[in-house]
């Protein structure tokens, strides 16, 4: 079974947020109602229901404060003040990628006290986002459609917005339960009765504000607080290229041949492989690019003075299937597993998620399982 822990991402005041937060969110929102915990018998890498895996940002429109992204690098990550960014979820479902439009998901930009607490009830009276100050300090509530589009606007505390960063979340209903609709309607219920949200997609992720050394000139020029001033950064900051967030370029796979052996392919997220019942597939993931170079920043709490240290992205893969048949991991954090065909001839889905301790992407594959 592969490790988790690489998965998790930076969420409010610094947390972690599991990979899969759209369930963990159900089994808490349910728990702040009183109700019971929701069943989860099934291991956490098998999608035998609509399930959310990952969340995209890409700055899709730069501002004055924004930075290019580096040479030969994706979408920027993390955005500055005047920004305009995209954020894309990626959900999964036992018949392959779910159709994000056909959910017609609703989104929000969660305030200083997030969506999870007594917020959620106000959901449906969230005031429409303008431009979101950094940190945001109420919710509001973004125009629906597959991907929320949001515009940053000015910078008030830099340590604020650093640390808390835009807590973007996506509200939607499931082919096999509710709609969206509906799903607004029952968190809206949890104030006065326990109400199901099983089958309901919460999903929460943050968009990171940076580069650090930016935001604290950007705070500087618009009269932001800051226990530091740029003459106070360590000339190194400013070498920092903006995140992006890692690639795939495509799996490479090993499959049983019929006449005995193996034989190798690489394959694009989408394709489809073939194998045979209870055939065992090697797969890995070839990055498109190496981890970046990044670094942290800490203050002196005497002083206030800025110091800072190298940090190089760790990275992790997560597989997911909608087979029960465990991953096993053959080298590196998730990078090279084993993956048995399970018993039943049919179609299966093979989805991964690689994340490092700032972004993450997704890739799939389809395989066709025949008899023997």
């Amino acid at each position: 079974m592969p490790l988790r822990a690489p998965l998790r991402s930076r969420a409010r005041a610094g947390a972690a947020a599991p990979i899969r937060g759209a369930r963990r969110w159900r089994a808490l929102a349910a728990a702040l109602a009183g109700a019971s915990c929701l069943p989860d018998e099934r291991p956490y890498w098998v999608i035998d229901h609509t399930d959310a895996l990952a969340m995209r940002f890409e700055v899709i429109e730069r501002g004055p404060w924004g930075a290019d992204p580096p040479p030969g690098g994706g979408p920027v990550a993390e955005a500055m003040p005047g920004d305009r960014v995209r954020a894309t979820p990626f959900v999964a479902g036992p018949d392959g990628p779910v159709d994000v439009a056909a959910l017609q998901p609703r989104w929000f930009v969660c305030g200083g006290t997030g969506c999870t607490g007594g917020q959620l009830v106000n959901l449906a009276e969230a005031p429409p986002c303008g431009p979101i100050e950094l940190p945001q300090a109420e919710t509001c509530a973004l125009p629906p459609g597959p991907a929320a589009t949001l515009e940053l606007g000015p910078l008030r505390d830099v340590v604020g917005a650093a640390s808390l960063g835009v807590i973007v979340m996506m509200v939607a209903g499931s082919p096999e339960g509710p709609s969206t609709g509906e799903c607004m309607r029952r968190a809206e219920g949890l104030a006065q009765a326990s109400s199901s949200l099983r089958d309901c997609l919460f999903f929460v992720r943050t968009l990171r504000i940076g580069p650090t050394w930016r935001a604290v000139v950007a705070g500087a020029a618009m009269g932001a607080t800051s226990p530091v001033q740029p003459e106070n950064l360590p000339w190194q900051i400013t070498q920092i290229e903006p995140d992006v967030a890692p690639k795939i370029a495509h799996f490479a796979a090993w499959v049983p041949a019929p006449g005995g052996g193996e034989y190798f392919l690489e394959a694009q997220s989408g394709a489809t492989l073939s194998a045979r019942t209870g055939d065992a597939l090697a797969l890995s993931l070839v990055e498109a690019a190496p981890p970046q170079t990044y670094y942290a920043v800490s203050i002196d709490e005497t002083t206030l003075m800025p110091s800072v240290s190298p940090i190089v992205e760790v990275r992790g893969a997560a597989w997911f299937s909608t087979t029960t048949a465990p991953f096993e991991p053959t080298a590196g954090p998730g990078f090279e597993i084993e993956w048995r065909a399970p018993e039943e001839p049919g179609t299966h889905h093979v989805y991964v998620v690689l994340a490092d301790n700032r972004s993450a992407t997704t890739a799939w594959l389809r395989v066709e399982v025949a008899a023997r």
